[in-house]
């Protein structure tokens, strides 16, 4: 199982990365839109067809507005829509929503994410509480070269005031969309992995849904040797469930690839297969140096 639609139904599962609104920032999850009106047969619809070697962010820009055009509850008015002054470009709107039913206009933001949690940051956002931040300010890239107070902060200073400027209004005003009635919402997908040993932590602002393993950095890694199978997966594929693949490694093989693929900056994503048939998957990080 590794086609399309595979990877299709694993975005729709990803669940936001918090519940309702965070810091002013109200949630869009996947669920809102509805697909009672499909039949149960009509699985293999024809989905969008996404680029080879289209990226995983640009990939969940397919999915989700395959997901909002074939939901009976909303009505797409415009995505991606690249906004100008002059020659330069300002920014871009995701989506522009109308629901059907209530005609309520929505400017929809989509992220999508993989997190690791590092305890230790000290990132802050001004939007969010000193409780908010301690817990918050430790999501971070598997590569640490982003982290989710970066994101929220671009979100709100950026990414969602863009729809006031001048050139947002002319532009959605030539389509017939007044901006003062848009409403403003997130649609933030995450998969989050976290230390072992903290796997029964009460996280008070992430959804535990997120939650879809764990990592170790490569000296941990180095001394885990198992019998067990593993897996590498393709970037594209790391929101699926994990399953075998055409390759599979044991570990002597797998820690040799590991290594390289740290040495070029990038932290794999493992999926690894136990004895009973059940499945790990947890990142493999670089090292934080030593004081």
């Amino acid at each position: 199982m590794n086609t399309d639609y595979d990877r299709f139904s694993a975005f729709y599962q990803t669940s936001t990365f918090w519940q309702g609104s965070l810091g002013g920032l109200q949630q869009f999850p996947l669920s809102n839109f509805d697909f009672s009106h499909l039949d149960e047969q009509q699985n293999l619809l024809e989905l969008p067809n996404i680029p080879h070697g289209t990226v995983l962010g640009k990939r969940a820009e397919y999915f989700f507005e395959f997901c909002a055009r074939q939901s009976s509850n909303y009505e797409v008015l415009a995505s991606n829509i690249q906004i100008f002054r002059g020659n330069r470009t300002l920014g871009e709107i995701d989506y522009i929503l109308k629901h059907r039913k209530t005609n309520q206009i929505l400017h929809v933001e989509l992220v999508y994410k993989f997190y690791i949690y590092e305890p230790g940051k000290t990132h802050a956002s001004t939007y969010l509480s000193s409780d908010q931040n301690k817990e918050l300010s430790n999501y971070v890239g598997p590569n640490r070269r982003d982290n989710f107070i970066k994101k929220f902060d671009h979100l709100k200073n950026k990414q969602l005031p863009i729809l006031q400027i001048p050139e947002t209004i002319e532009l959605l005003e030539s389509i017939g969309i007044d901006t003062n009635s848009v409403k403003q919402q997130v649609c933030f997908l995450a998969h989050v992995y976290i230390p072992r040993e903290m796997w029964q932590h009460d996280f008070k602002y992430l959804n535990k849904r997120c939650i879809k393993g764990y990592y170790m950095d490569e000296f941990a890694f180095a001394k885990a040797e198992t019998s067990n199978s593993y897996f590498l997966p393709e970037k594209k594929q790391w929101k699926m469930k994990p399953q075998p693949l055409q390759e599979t490694l044991t570990y002597h093989e797998i820690v040799p690839m590991v290594s390289q693929s740290l040495h070029r900056g990038f932290a794999p994503l493992i999926w690894m297969e136990l004895a009973d048939g059940s499945f790990e998957t947890f990142f493999v990080v670089a090292a934080l140096p030593t004081n």
